[in-house]
């Protein structure tokens, strides 16, 4: 009896195949986050036990965990299985299936799965947990934008900048008379007026220093705090039509890398590469970086 489960659980472990269906998500840190495993039984009997260890860990301190499932399988059939998971931290985390076993009904014999190329493709799943928005209502003060010139005007707001037209409407008491647009009043038979554009300017830098001692035993609090900061100031400021550039330094390129956030798409790319970012022991080298670069950005705020 012993000999035939075991040429029989031999058979069964080169047709199963086990693999991620999501394998990339971005969540919030607050959020469950479903990952689902697809496992497929081929052959023609069922496996009274099946144990499956993922890994995972966080890409940033790198500190593995294991988990274990157990599950039967039944015949030539395809399960579903949806694990919710959550993180403490910000970044990305990776998981992978380290092992896959399966065992007789007996429990006399345990037998690795064989990895096919299905598995090996679908056998890691990486998401982001992404930083919250902290509400900000303070005012915005750019006195640094008086006389620059820029090509970039707002695009909700109207100005007194007569080289770009914001918008043009029907006269309203109150409308200056030198800003009708007569072309169009003959045309339409009914007094237009142009509102002009207002200028924005890019001015302002952040600068995230990724220095962590990773010594202690907060430091990923600290390193949560300062993703959260710079994601928040840095929506708040699109939110005020007010582009900016937010800097750090990348110690595997060994220079600064720059983002110029203008709208909500460049906002989200900002998130997605600081996340990527590696920290480091040495304090300032963000700013000691970007003041040696030979080509710095000029600004009016850092």
């Amino acid at each position: 009896m012993p000999i035939i489960l075991f040429v029989m659980l031999k058979k069964m472990s080169k047709k199963i195949s086990v693999g991620f269906v999501n394998t990339q998500k971005t969540a919030g840190r607050s959020s469950k986050i479903p990952v689902v495993l697809r496992l497929q039984n081929r052959s023609k009997l069922p496996v009274a036990n099946m144990i499956i260890e993922i890994e995972y860990y966080n890409t940033l301190d790198g500190d593995k965990n294991t988990m274990k499932i157990n599950t039967p399988l039944y015949p030539d059939d395809v399960q579903y299985l949806t694990l919710h998971v959550s993180a403490k931290h910000y970044g990305t985390v990776r998981m992978n299936i380290k092992r896959c076993r399966i065992v007789d009904m007996l429990k006399l014999f345990k037998i690795r799965v064989s990895t096919d190329a299905a598995s090996r493709l679908f056998g890691e799943s990486t998401f982001t947990i992404v930083p919250d928005y902290i509400p900000i209502e303070n005012n915005i003060a750019n006195y640094a934008e008086m006389g620059l010139e820029t090509d970039d005007y707002s695009k909700t707001s109207k100005g007194d900048d007569p080289s770009e037209i914001f918008d043009i409407h029907e006269y309203h008491d109150g409308d200056k008379i030198n800003r009708i647009h007569w072309k169009l009043t003959a045309k339409q038979d009914k007094t237009m007026v142009k509102d002009y554009s207002l200028p924005i300017s890019n001015s302002i830098v952040l600068m995230a220093d990724l220095h962590l001692d990773t010594n202690t035993d907060d430091y990923m609090l600290v390193y949560d705090t300062l993703v959260e900061a710079i994601a928040s100031i840095s929506y708040y400021l699109i939110e005020n039509d007010t582009p900016h550039k937010v800097v750090w330094y990348d110690k595997k390129k060994d220079n600064s890398e720059v983002v110029n956030v203008t709208d909500e798409e460049s906002a989200r790319l900002l998130i997605s590469l600081l996340l990527q970012a590696s920290v480091y022991d040495e304090p300032d080298l963000s700013m000691i970086n970007y003041i040696n670069e030979p080509e710095r950005y000029k600004c009016g705020h850092l």
